[in-house]
């Protein structure tokens, strides 16, 4: 899958109380899990790589960029921590490979290993990216073929973790949906003024909230059982199909929609999986998960957006 680097020699976490550690908690699902776990966890620290000009004194600044002799940590131990952080952006892997796996595997893996050997349980975020999206609900144990850079890093990393991080679990997630998307803000707002929007016919999806990712996250590190979990939707769709549906949500004409091509708007055909759901068996007898419809995402994400913006519209 790749070359892993020797990591370099770490600075030495102080003894302390251990807590709960959420390495990216500036980010999408990694601020939204920082502040579920404020809300219910004594001690919680995140990262930053932004400049500190928050009053939060819980977020410190680490940067994967940075050589590990650089790292600077609180006067505490983690009991858990979450691998939040990272290059995410498909595009940006594809065009700068070398660039983004400074941060997405070299930086990663060396931080994975030390706070693994520093005690703590390890929870890896990554995606259904690492498989070839030929085939649907795949397993757990399925082999890696990721069609793109962005899965083909993930995948690297995953390996990493589970051949030197013995107390962790690897979380692969499809899509998430939130109502921060601008994505869903844009649609919403152009269909309420019936204005047309258009959606990709050939992009699928298996949409999951923002909330039940979190919720399952926390199940994890609570429950600190290794392994590989997975959270998808219940099945695969067109973001067409997906954007028809908020349209009668709306109480809008479907023929606002307009069914366009992804491969004819120049997306590479290798961010267009066939197949995009997971098996979600071992997540569902680690914690109960119900893969959810696609229609019940968007009611719970149009409803957060509704009320955010006033528009006063119940689904």
């Amino acid at each position: 899958m790749g070359e892993i680097l020797t990591p370099d020699p770490h600075p030495v976490l102080s003894a302390g109380r251990g807590g709960h550690l959420v390495i990216g908690a500036n980010g999408g699902i990694g601020s939204a899990l920082y502040s579920r776990l404020k809300a219910s966890v004594e001690t919680v620290w995140g990262t930053t790589q932004r400049d500190l000009n928050s009053e939060d004194p819980q977020l410190f600044y680490l940067n994967l960029l940075d050589s590990p002799a650089d790292w600077r940590f609180p006067n505490a131990s983690f009991d858990v921590v979450y691998l939040a952080a990272g290059i995410c952006r498909m595009a940006l892997c594809e065009s700068d490979p070398a660039g983004t796996s400074k941060v997405n595997i070299d930086g990663m893996t060396r931080l994975a290993r030390f706070l693994s050997e520093s005690g703590a349980f390890v929870v890896f975020l990554s995606t259904n990216q690492v498989f070839s999206g030929n085939d649907a609900f795949v397993t757990e144990n399925a082999p890696y073929r990721p069609l793109n850079e962005y899965g083909r890093q993930k995948a690297v990393v995953e390996e990493f973790i589970k051949q030197h991080c013995p107390r962790s679990a690897i979380v692969r997630l499809t899509k998430v949906v939130e109502p921060n998307m601008a994505m869903i803000n844009q649609w919403v707002e152009r269909l309420l003024n019936n204005k047309p929007i258009e959606a990709f016919n050939d992009m699928m999806l298996a949409p999951v909230s923002l909330s039940l990712v979190v919720d399952v996250l926390v199940q994890v590190g609570a429950q600190k059982k290794p392994g590989c979990y997975q959270i998808s939707g219940a099945e695969d769709v067109s973001y067409l199909v997906l954007a028809q549906y908020l349209a009668s949500c709306l109480n809008r004409s479907q023929s606002l929609v307009q069914s366009v091509s992804a491969l004819d708007k120049g997306i590479k055909k290798t961010f267009l999986p066939r197949f995009t759901t997971l098996s979600c068996s071992s997540t569902i007898a680690l914690c109960g998960l119900i893969p959810p419809h696609f229609s019940e995402v968007i009611k719970e994400c149009f409803q957060r957006v509704a009320a955010a913006n006033e528009y006063g519209v119940r689904i």
